[in-house]
């Protein structure tokens, strides 16, 4: 099962990507995919199957052989502010991108940087926490924030740089179930980004992707996200299972 966006309309290519880990492991082979402006694409796996690794090398933390266009741009040395600025990255552990004493230095530390002016900056930093939820947080400490708090502290602070791409690296993971359904719904009514979201939890794929792809180190499905997670063989073949609430789910339908 293969759909592939036009290469000429995406906002995102990725070609031939390969790398390996440190001890020789393959880590990622001959993965190759492109995404349409505003399409929301879920990356499904197993443990193990590249999707951290993915979303990493797509803003250079991880190096890896092959072509990546983001936005019209080519991530190489000399380009990777650039790409870093068009792709957002919401890390699976919140406190891998909250280091400030305060939640308003943390969402204005990437518009600082970019070296905008000052009144930018609190602009940028009071919408991004308005936007997830966080309105009157900036003088808070980030280590005082709940769990679900700091997630969406991260993703404020991704917000605040105004990238045109927003990935998600296992979002739900350690959520409760009030911030978890939160969370989706958030996704769900931000249908201005691009959206990669890789994550275990099928489910909050079903919900918020369009289209998603089956990942085990290459490309194993690429696939309408109402056809795909309801292959049941397909998804136990590789170590996964069928989202629990399929039946009731409405489904996005492919474009």
């Amino acid at each position: 099962m293969s759909i592939h966006s036009d290469e000429t309309t995406s906002i995102l290519s990725c070609r031939d990507l390969h790398c390996s880990y440190p001890g020789g492991a393959e880590a990622l082979a001959r993965v190759t995919f492109s995404v349409r402006q505003g399409e929301r694409v879920g990356i499904i796996g197993p443990n193990g199957a590249g999707k951290s690794t993915l979303l990493r090398a797509l803003i250079g933390l991880v190096p890896v052989d092959g072509d990546i266009i983001a936005d019209g741009l080519r991530l190489a040395k000399h380009t990777l502010t650039e790409i870093r600025l068009r792709i957002g990255l919401v890390f699976q552990n919140p406190d891998d991108q909250l280091f400030s004493p305060t939640v308003g230095d943390d969402v204005a530390f990437g518009p600082s940087a970019m070296g905008l002016r000052r009144e930018e900056v609190l602009e940028r930093m009071r919408s991004a926490l308005r936007d997830v939820g966080l309105e009157g947080a900036e003088n808070r400490n980030p280590l005082l924030l709940s769990f679900g708090e700091r997630r969406l502290a991260a993703i404020a602070s991704v917000l605040s740089m105004r990238p045109t791409i927003l990935a998600m690296d296992e979002p739900s993971s350690n959520l409760d179930p009030v911030h978890r359904r939160g969370l989706i719904r958030w996704i769900q009514d931000h249908t201005a980004y691009t959206l990669l979201l890789a994550s275990h939890d099928l489910d909050m794929v079903a919900e918020t992707c369009d289209r998603v792809l089956l990942l085990s180190r290459s490309i194993i499905a690429d696939g309408p996200a109402h056809v795909l997670l309801r292959d049941s063989a397909l998804l136990a073949a590789h170590g996964l299972e069928a989202p629990l609430g399929l039946q009731s789910l409405r489904f996005h339908s492919d474009s």
